[in-house]
Parts: structure tokens; C-alpha cells; sequence
């Protein structure tokens, strides 16, 4: 029986329509994929299924029996420390505990003996509830939650309210794993997570009985745990069987059959006008007659918005990015990294001309720390006609104020058309260029930087999280220009579908050490051991 049966929805958002014709039903075990790109109305079609908002039209049939919690809600309020926040996040386990602890202080009262078989059943029963509930293992699966969002225990006394905004979210996402909630709606969950902590996440989903629509433009993440794929990115709803591949596939054949139907209907419509036109007032003007009324009710039965054209290529060529024909781009020998007390094993590493290096490691690892020393440290020794352009993760912060869009893209070298189409591509509308800078959103600012890196004359690109505000469509854009760039890329990242798709070495973070690896990087394999000789 489904938890949720979603029928014929329409959701606007204000004045602006978002889908419509909208029927699914989400029962225990779906992990429903909701995917799409940024601003297509994902988290407002979260909020309508949840309960937040009404739909225009259909209905939303809710189980009687169903407790839906969506990411964004878990709130950890009324707790002052990290881990009562956590432990007390599932309340029907903690009801059936203080049910238990009220019935085990009623047995030892010597005034409820004649009561006491009575109590001893309903004790047995409810211990037999918590104990299918895990509640026996409850701490331990709480602390082991705790370590695996980055919590260690000197800080499960600290308050909620001093948590940044990555661990307030992983603190929350924490939530919705131990709450028990029978449907899980998760927007972006393995945001702020690095990794090894996602692979635990994916662990979760699967073994977890809740029903669930995640949003998520983490490919490899839906690969792994998506049941079926939902989304109305080419103008209407659709749910398909299948992971985010399988989706990618599907819709492939759906645009190619589309747009092979669109030419047809635009040739039989024009064959259609001809004969009209010919013999409108000739001896066949009856059979002209007859073809305007085909031609009427192909007009209104055919789509008049015809398939997306094929976009140009896009490139990062510049004049002063000829291949040098030297090997290696880059020399790395005894480099020191210290940070505070902190020290690093010396790195070592030869970075070949036009490699393409995914940087992988845990969260506090010390990727960034290692792209700062390889544009600074003297043992980081750069060929001397390679030079290296810089993304990091504060870039947005050298952005200037009270500076329009445009006139900014101006003074870095580009042209109108550049301008319009870059912005097209990574998510920046037209009329956003002409206004203020300070007036663009977050992750418009950190696009803008990200594309003025790698419009950058440079011959080598180290890129800190490159893929931070994109969604798939802009990530499948960035990895097309990365894979024909002519240069070398250092790049970290936590997107493994990202890494994987381009990335030709792989360089190790393993918090005590590096370890360079002429192989490229592939999900499934685990990091190597440091070994001072091989490192």
C-alpha cells in the first residue's frame, strides 16, 4: 500500500507555473529520484509533498500511519548539546524507553505486587518493541553517527547553535537517519559531506525501510541508491524505473524520438500548405478544403517548440595555452606542509604535461592546503612555460562591490557574445549581467569566479571544488570543457561521477600523507598505503 499517492498535481510557485499533471505513489522501500536543474521547483514540489504547501489542483493522499520529515525541517530544538540532539532525534524510541522505565519502577514497587504479571507482559512486550527498534543499540549507532558526520567526541557537549552551516546540516541529516520517519525527503543530503562519509550514506538509504524522493546532483550517489528517476526538466512530468544512468538513457531516446516526430510534423505540414496553396481556387479546391482541416488539427495536435538545437562547443583554448611539448608540467620534491602543529609526510610527485589529477581524500585531509603550497611552496618547481591559475573555495571574496556583472566580464577580455553564452551554460540569465555583483546570489558569484579560472590564459588549472552551485547539466558542461582542456588540471573534489569521467592520475589525501597514482581515479577503489619510499 503506498505511503504517499500523489495524483494529478499542479504546483505553481507565486505566478509562475512549476509542473502539472503530476501522479506517482511512494510506498516503503521507493527511493524516488528528483532531478533536474537549478530553479526547476524541486524543493517547492518537496514542501507541496510534504504537507507545507497545497497544490493548485489534485490531490495528495497522506497514510494515516505515515511520519514524513523533510531534511530542511530537523530542527534540533530545545537540545544544548550536539549528542542529546542526536540521541533523542527519533521520537517513538524514546516514548516506548520511558514507557519501559515507568513499567520497570511500577514492578519495583513492593505496593504493585499483585499487579506484577501484569506489569512483568506489558514490560516484555514493549522490551520486545525496542529491541526490534534497535533501542538496544541505540548509543552505540548514535556516537558511530556522530564520528561518521565529522562529530568527534569532544565536541558532542558543544550547542547546536555554535554549529557553521555544514555541520548544522550534517548534524540534521543525522537527524533524519535515526528519526525512524516512515517517508525521508532529502534536498541535496551529501552536500558538505567529503567521500568516505557519502559511502556511508548510500549504506543508510538502502538499508533503511522509509520511503524517499531525494533531491541530488550527486550522479554517482543516485546511481547507487535511486529506485526510480522523476523530473519534468524538458517541459513535462515524467517517472521512469531506473537509476540516474538509466534515466540519462531513457531520456535520450524519449528527446531523439521527440524531435524526429517534430520534423515529420514539420514536413507534413508543409507538404500540407503547398497543396493548399497550389489549389486553394483550382479544380480541386474541395480536396484543398479537406487538407485544411488535416492541416488545422495537425497544428493544434503537434508541438510548436521545436527540439533544444545542438550548443556549439565551448573550449578553454587561449593563445597562450599551446602545449609546450616538455614533460613534466610540474615537479613536487620534499614538499613541507605544516599546519600549526600539524605536519605532513614530505610529498613527492612528477605531474605530467596535460594530466588530469583528481585530488580525493576525507574532509581536514589537507587537499587545500596542498593546492596553496603547489602555487607558492619553492619545492612546488612549475615548468617554466607552464603557468597556473587558481580557484579556491573563498574566490568569491576578491569580487569587487558596487560593480556591474557585465562590466566586470568586460575588463577580464570578453566579449558580448562570450558573456551571454558562458552565462547560459553555468547558470548566469542575461539580465543578471547588468546588474550590481553585490546583488548576485552565492552561487551565482561562485560561478562567475569559477568560469573567469577557466577563462584564465594559463597552461595549468587547479581547481578547489569546482563543482560547489552546479547542477548536472552545468557539471556535465564543466566536464566536457575540463576533458579538451589543453593544459594541466589539478583538480579536488568530492563529485566521484565527476572525477571519474575526466581524471587521468589520482593523488591521494590521506591526512598524514600524499600518494601520487598514474592511474585514474575510479569510485570503487580505496585509498592506497603510504609508504615513505613509493610516496
Amino acid at each position: 500500500m503506498a505511503t504517499i499517492s500523489v495524483q494529478n498535481v499542479r504546483i505553481s510557485l507565486g505566478d509562475r507555473p512549476i509542473v502539472d499533471h503530476v501522479t506517482f505513489n511512494l510506498s516503503p522501500g521507493d527511493r524516488i529520484a528528483l532531478v533536474g536543474p537549478n530553479g526547476m521547483g524541486k524543493t517547492t514540489f518537496l514542501r507541496t509533498v510534504a504537507g507545507e504547501i497545497e497544490p493548485d489542483a489534485g490531490t495528495i493522499d497522506i497514510s494515516s500511519q505515515a511520519r514524513i520529515l523533510r531534511l530542511e525541517q530537523w530542527k534540533p530544538s530545545g537540545h544544548t548539546r550536539i549528542y542529546d540532539a542526536a540521541y533523542e532525534a527519533n521520537p517513538t524510541l524514546r516514548e516506548v524507553e520511558q514507557q519501559l522505565k515507568q513499567l520497570e519502577h511500577q514492578m519495583a514497587d513492593p505496593s504493585n505486587a499483585d499487579h506484577l504479571d501484569n506489569l512483568v507482559t506489558s514490560w516484555g512486550t514493549l522490551s520486545e518493541q525496542f529491541q526490534s527498534q534497535g533501542g538496544y543499540e541505540w548509543e552505540a549507532r548514535v556516537k558511530a553517527g556522530l564520528l561518521k558526520m565529522g562529530f568527534p567526541p569532544e565536541r558532542w557537549d558543544d550547542s547546536p547553535s555554535s554549529l557553521s552551516g555544514g555541520e548544522a546540516h550534517r548534524l540534521a541529516l543525522l537527524g533524519v537517519i535515526l528519526s525512524g520517519a516512515s517517508v525521508w525527503l532529502l534536498d541535496e543530503p551529501t552536500n558538505h559531506l567529503d567521500i568516505q562519509t557519502i559511502g556511508w550514506l548510500e549504506e543508510m538509504v538502502k538499508s533503511a525501510a522509509a520511503a524517499m524522493v531525494i533531491v541530488s546532483h550527486d550522479r554517482a550517489f543516485l546511481d547507487r541508491v535511486a529506485t526510480r528517476t522523476m523530473s519534468w526538466e524538458d517541459g513535462s512530468f515524467w517517472i521512469t524505473s531506473g537509476n540516474w544512468t538509466q534515466y540519462q538513457h531513457v531520456r535520450e531516446e524519449r528527446l531523439r524520438l521527440e524531435a524526429l516526430q517534430w520534423q515529420r510534423q514539420q514536413e507534413e505540414e508543409r507538404r500540407l500548405r503547398a497543396y493548399i496553396d497550389r489549389w486553394r481556387s483550382g479544380t480541386r479546391a474541395r480536396q484543398a478544403q479537406s487538407r485544411q482541416k488535416r492541416l488545422d488539427r495537425l497544428s493544434q495536435q503537434s508541438a510548436h517548440t521545436p527540439p533544444p538545437p545542438t550548443q556549439r562547443a565551448l573550449n578553454l583554448t587561449h593563445q597562450s595555452q599551446e602545449r609546450t611539448g616538455h614533460l613534466p608540467a610540474l615537479r613536487v620534491d620534499n614538499l613541507m606542509l605544516r599546519r600549526g602543529d600539524r605536519v605532513w609526510h614530505p610529498a613527492q610527485a612528477t605531474i605530467p604535461l596535460n594530466a588530469r589529477v583528481a585530488l580525493v581524500g576525507a574532509n581536514g585531509t589537507g587537499k587545500t592546503s596542498l593546492l596553496e603550497a603547489l602555487m607558492q611552496s619553492p619545492q612546488s618547481r612549475w615548468h617554466a612555460e607552464v603557468t597556473p591559475a587558481y580557484l579556491s573555495q573563498t574566490a568569491v571574496q576578491e569580487l569587487p562591490h558596487g560593480v556591474v556583472g557585465m562590466d566586470y566580464a568586460f575588463d577580464l577580455g570578453w566579449d558580448r557574445e562570450q558573456i551571454f553564452y558562458l552565462g547560459a551554460r553555468f547558470g548566469i540569465p542575461e539580465l543578471l549581467w547588468q546588474q550590481s555583483l553585490d546583488t548576485w546570489s552565492g552561487g551565482e558569484r561562485a560561478r562567475l569566479k569559477l568560469l573567469e579560472t577557466l577563462m584564465t590564459p594559463a597552461q595549468a588549472l587547479l581547481l578547489d571544488e569546482p563543482t560547489n552551485h552546479l547542477d548536472v547539466r552545468m557539471r556535465e558542461a564543466l566536464e566536457r570543457l575540463l576533458v579538451e582542456y589543453p593544459g594541466t588540471l589539478i583538480m579536488a573534489s568530492h563529485d566521484r561521477a565527476f572525477l571519474e569521467h575526466i581524471s587521468t592520475h589520482t593523488w591521494w589525501s590521506l591526512g598524514d600523507a600524499f600518494v601520487f597514482e598514474r592511474m585514474p581515479y575510479r569510485i570503487d577503489r580505496q585509498p592506497p598505503e603510504f609508504s615513505p619510499q613509493g610516496s
